[in-house]
């Protein structure tokens, strides 16, 4: 058992350094976010193909996920994390020594620079949930959960305000400075977690006889029905968000004229706002229950994204933009930790690699969407597409789901 049994909130070590290692990786994905479009627009991408490599990104990683969490769950989580950041430097790397459209268009995609993940290690995120939730009790997922998204934003919020920094010049080279510092980032997660505690995955247990086989079987089917409703709905949340996220720098870039420096303390404001409304999350979600505080923060996120193509300042555009990213972000823990208590500790990471394959799917789908309709001058289409998706998923998680934040507190461990 890896979670004591007692009444105490301290929060374990291991978890300690996965979100401090959260926290640096998200300072490199918010510059990536700021700057990735621009620049492959200034060495010459076309808009749709822009949104082609954000594309090809979710969709390598929707492929690879389910494999990373279901061999987590047998060989341990530790060797999937370490590979992610190695990967993410060599990925970086390649962006700091060409600008050959080839290996660009690679390197983007294996490290899934500019997705907008949060500080997420997608396509290794199911490791990385499951790690983090067999050292936290159910009942305290919701507020860790949220805790680790608040330190996502930050560390975003922080990327982005060192673009405005390196923003000098208007060269390439002031843009790839960004590969330079992801790159010395993630060398320095790689030595974090190669010092961080493992966690035994495989467990030799006795031949169970034929009332526990029985009962363990009906325990997976339920199981699998509730992983698979959370698919269904989160199909319609991943579109919205792949419409969005991913091609906000380009559509700021595009409809107002602004700069990489400008839209950089706009992103950084919002990442901060965000992070702060994540804490603020972990509050009430422990307070009113995961799934009750995911509603209503998305349906106020819906209105506020509607209102975004409608208006031509960009300083107010700017500010709807931060409400109402802070809304809808700030609630990610919270669905990460409804998605890890699905299911019984030995499948967390199961359930969390078919959680992440339900979004990254649909959401691999959204950049090519919404630089094909930018591409056409349909600056406004995709935020109205993506302001109904959010209302219909918010309305059937609410109805799907309200009952497991009763299960959630009435269980006192993760397995």
């Amino acid at each position: 058992m890896l979670i004591k049994e007692d009444n105490t909130t301290a929060i374990h070590p291991v978890v300690k350094k996965l979100m401090l290692v959260n926290t640096i990786r998200s300072i490199g994905q918010g510059m990536m976010v700021v700057v990735l479009a621009l620049y492959l627009d200034m060495i010459g991408w076309s808009a749709i193909r822009i949104g082609t490599v954000l594309a090809a990104g979710g969709l390598l990683g929707v492929f690879l996920a389910p494999l990373i969490g279901m061999y987590s769950d047998r060989i341990g989580r530790k060797p999937f994390i370490l590979l992610s950041e190695l990967l993410t430097a060599a990925c970086a790397l390649i962006g700091t020594m060409t600008i050959n459209p080839i290996l660009l268009f690679i390197a983007i995609a294996f490290s899934g620079f500019g997705k907008a993940d949060a500080g997420s290690a997608s396509p290794f995120a199911p490791a990385e949930q499951a790690w983090l939730a067999a050292y936290i009790k159910p009942s305290e997922r919701g507020k860790i959960y949220s805790l680790n998204n608040a330190l996502s934003f930050f560390g975003m919020a922080t990327g982005a305000m060192l673009v405005g920094t390196m923003s000098v010049s208007s060269g390439a080279s002031s843009y790839q400075l960004a590969f330079y510092v992801t790159f010395a980032l993630s060398l320095v997660t790689a030595s974090i977690i190669l010092t961080t505690k493992g966690e035994a995955q495989v467990k030799h247990r006795q031949k169970p006889d034929k009332k526990q086989t029985n009962q363990d079987t009906q325990i997976t089917k339920e199981e699998n029905t509730a992983i698979l409703k959370l698919a269904g709905i989160n199909v319609l949340n991943g579109i919205a968000i792949g419409l969005t996220g991913p091609m906000m720098a380009y559509w700021f870039s595009v409809k107002f004229g602004v700069s990489s420096g400008q839209i950089g303390s706009t992103l950084a404001l919002t990442f901060f706002a965000t992070g702060m409304t994540s804490i603020f999350q972990a509050r009430i979600s422990h307070k009113y229950g995961n799934v009750h505080s995911i509603v209503m923060v998305r349906y106020i996120a819906c209105l506020l994204l509607i209102l975004m193509p409608l208006l031509s300042s960009y300083a107010l555009v700017s500010i709807i933009y931060l409400f109402r990213t802070a809304l809808n972000r700030g609630s990610q823990g919270a669905q990460q930790a409804l998605s890890v208590s699905l299911t019984r500790g030995h499948r967390s990471g199961f359930a969390s690699s078919i959680n992440l394959l339900s979004m990254r799917l649909p959401m691999s789908i959204g950049p090519y969407l919404a630089g094909y309709l930018f591409g056409l001058g349909a600056l406004a289409l995709p935020f109205y597409l993506a302001a109904g998706l959010q209302g219909s998923f918010a309305y059937f998680y609410g109805r799907l789901f309200r009952s497991y934040d009763t299960k959630m507190k009435l269980n006192p461990s993760s397995n």
